[in-house]
């Protein structure tokens, strides 16, 4: 059985407004297995990246606990969590805006080398540098280019390349593809899956896109309003969803044929305010099975036979 990389306990992060605080993550519980691959999915503005900003220690916690490798980094400051950038990356989801403009491909690359002291000297990071451009498939001649020089799939490879740069053993990808042509996502989808092999990762994917997800993961999450609802192995969840909320959000995947019609209902009501959510289950509003106790008590991640863990009052989950 594989190891624990990361795992959340009861995770929250709230930012402060005008008109309260804003519950962008909130009590959310996880666990990811070394070496697997694991797809977070939700509409936007769930809480998707604030949850990876927050693992990552980008921004700080509001409360609960955050472990890597077993070991509790929640409160871990400056010289910890120098070490501990070595151990997780982020691939960001624009290309376009993620590089310095300004900076060359080996002014970016070199970056993270030198302020991990990775190599000793220029020629050792010239060295380094072009073993990632290849396993990117780019050549030592785009060391000298910036930006503006390379195509959207380019910038992307650069943007892995730069995650791989420190040899982490864990990669979160907050929607990799999203801002890229779709014949240049297939490419850079099989690049990270051909990387994920050779470096024996374990990768983290967050995205809107539910069929990229199904494709790339072998568990998948589903979030709505700062929790998690549905959590499990990916060919389950994808036929059989059994949370209310999972169903709508699959149930909203257009499929390329015009003679098919969409199954199910779609999902009714406006998302609720993250800052006021609702006093029982978040999705209660607009839930179609709602029953009072919904309204009044917050259901629990419960774990079902199957393997799977639903956070649902009904009891016939099925």
């Amino acid at each position: 059985m594989a190891n624990t990389i990361i795992e959340t306990k009861d995770l929250k992060k709230y930012f402060d407004t005008l008109k309260g605080p804003c519950k962008a993550v909130n009590k959310v519980n996880l666990r990811i297995k070394q070496g697997e691959t694991f797809g977070l999915v939700g509409e936007s503005g769930c809480g998707k990246s604030t949850l990876v900003r927050t693992i990552l220690k980008l921004i700080e916690p509001t409360s609960g606990q955050i472990f890597l490798d077993g070991v509790d980094i929640t409160d871990y400051k400056k010289k910890k969590l120098m070490a501990l950038r070595k151990k997780m990356s982020l691939v960001f989801q624009d290309p376009h805006s993620s590089l310095n403009p300004r900076m060359t491909v080996f002014d970016t690359l070199s970056r993270p080398l030198k302020i991990h002291n990775l190599t000793k000297n220029n020629e050792e990071t010239m060295i380094e540098i072009t073993k990632l451009l290849k396993l990117m498939g780019m050549q030592p001649e785009h060391m000298i280019r910036f930006p503006h020089e390379l195509s959207g799939g380019q910038k992307q490879r650069i943007g892995i390349a730069r995650a791989l740069a420190v040899k982490p053993e864990l990669i979160f990808l907050d929607e990799p593809t999203s801002a890229l042509d779709v014949s240049v996502q297939t490419k850079i989808l099989k690049l990270l899956n051909k990387t994920k092999k050779i470096r024996d990762l374990t990768y983290f994917y967050i995205s809107h896109d539910i069929n990229l997800i199904r494709v790339v993961s072998d568990r998948i999450g589903v979030m709505y309003l700062g929790q998690i609802v549905e959590i499990g192995e990916v060919d389950l969840i994808y036929n059989n969803p059994i949370h209310p909320y999972t169903k709508g959000l699959f149930a909203s995947v257009p499929e390329p044929d015009p003679d098919k019609k969409i199954k199910g209902e779609p999902l009714s009501g406006e998302v609720p305010s993250p800052v006021n959510p609702p006093m029982g289950c978040s999705f209660a509003p607009r839930c179609p099975f709602v029953e009072p106790k919904c309204r009044e008590e917050k259901p629990k991640l419960k774990l079902l036979s199957d393997g799977r863990r639903v956070a649902c009052h009904k009891d016939n989950l099925r």
